[in-house]
């Protein structure tokens, strides 16, 4: 369940003020994305507008740092209930947003807020809960996710057309609200929360660091997870430039999503079958791959849908078997501690990617082969930096299961 669905949100005509100037503003019709949230502030670069979606994709991990102790020391009801009742607070603000710091408050702090505290427990006790089969299981509560954006996204494309945006947005939160419901009444933690404790900040931060292994698999995480949202972000815009219609194109971030279904329920199976590094590190090479090799020479519907589809399916294993990869290298009671360490250092590159690509679509009037190549180098350095950390564990040995 991710509120950052919520970037495909129609326009209020009477948003923002102009702050670029004549020229400007024609490069960034160039860059216009078909995603309607761009539609929303119609006076400002797709690079400004990014920063929303970024912030939001950062907050939800960047909060782990404080998540993860608070998880392990007290379980997953503590963070669930609030968590819950401030996610839809800034969902139900976010639909009487008119000004572009209202969205900013609403939509990327209080809902990332919310967000944060109800992803990460869920990942972190569904973690506790199994150890053979924790790739499969992590993969299938991911896939939950991606369903989420095709259906989100469906409801509220329709609901948008016949009762306009702050319903669309309202009805997405009644959703949340309701699935959100059944999380804080069945999540549970295998392990007994030890309760109130003192904190030690180097124990619970730095310490985990002093690994490199642990310490390789966070550069890596991060590096991927830089470039990894630029496709999805993106690829509407590059549709409309190529003859779709922007509804269709609006379309391809619930193709990609479900797709995306397939890659993480994969991911899960193959990882603990074949080894969770290797999946992994095979995932991400693919979706840096099909990025170069299908997105940068696309140019008619066919190989664009086959991208999406492709795409899809390798960044659900790139976003998803990270998590095992952690839990399977951290103790056990520090599981919640190290997800979120990671997650923190991720925070900065989610931040920054998707406005280095739209600085890189505007700087290139409007082509988005630069923001392509950006996307897969990124993934690309991120999956040979985990391979690092997997030779190190195997001791050099490429062909086993790890």
């Amino acid at each position: 369940m991710h509120s950052s669905n919520l970037e495909n949100a129609e326009a209020h005509p009477e948003f923002g003020k102009p702050c670029i100037s004549s020229t400007e503003k024609q490069d960034r019709d160039k860059t216009r994305t078909a995603s309607p949230m761009y539609d929303q502030y119609p006076n400002y670069t797709t690079s400004q507008i990014s920063w929303i979606t970024s912030l939001q994709t950062c907050l939800v991990v960047l909060l782990g740092i404080f998540v993860g102790p608070i998880y392990d020391i007290f379980g997953p009801k503590l963070l669930l209930i609030p968590g819950t009742a401030i996610m839809i607070l800034g969902i139900m603000m976010t639909s009487i947003s008119a000004q572009y710091y209202q969205f900013i408050l609403a939509q990327g702090i209080c809902t990332s807020v919310g967000s944060a505290m109800v992803f990460n427990p869920c990942i972190s006790a569904v973690s506790s809960w199994f150890n053979k089969s924790r790739a499969t299981a992590l993969g299938l509560v991911n896939a939950g996710s991606s369903l989420g954006g095709v259906l989100i996204a469906i409801v509220f494309r329709n609901v948008q057309l016949g009762a306009g945006f702050g319903w669309a947005v309202r009805a997405v939160g009644f959703m949340l609200l309701f699935v959100s419901i059944i999380s804080c009444v069945t999540v549970t933690s295998r392990i007994k929360p030890p309760g109130r404790q003192p904190t030690n900040f180097q124990q619970s931060y730095l310490h985990p660091f002093k690994s490199i292994t642990f310490t390789l698999c966070t550069i890596g995480i991060a590096l991927v997870y830089w470039g990894v949202f630029i496709p999805i972000s993106f690829i509407p815009s590059y549709a409309v430039l190529h003859n779709f219609s922007p509804t269709m194109a609006f379309y391809l971030t619930s193709i990609q999503n479900g797709a995306s279904v397939i890659g993480r329920i994969a991911a899960g199976l193959l990882a603990d079958k074949f080894g969770i590094f290797n999946t992994y590190i095979a995932g991400v090479y693919l979706a840096a791959i099909v990025t170069v090799a299908l997105w940068i020479p696309a140019s008619g519907q066919a190989p664009i849908f086959l991208y999406d589809i492709f795409y899809g399916i390798f960044s659900g294993i790139a976003v998803t078997v990270w998590q095992p990869i952690i839990a399977h290298i951290s103790p056990i009671n520090e599981m919640g501690t190290r997800l979120g360490a990671v997650c923190a250092i991720q925070s900065f590159s989610s931040l920054l990617g998707s406005p280095i690509a739209g600085a890189i679509v505007t700087h290139n009037d409007g082509e988005f082969w630069g923001a392509a190549v950006f996307a897969a180098t990124m993934m690309f350095a991120g999956g040979t930096v985990m391979l690092a950390a997997r030779l190190r564990i195997t001791n050099g040995r490429l062909w086993v299961v790890q």
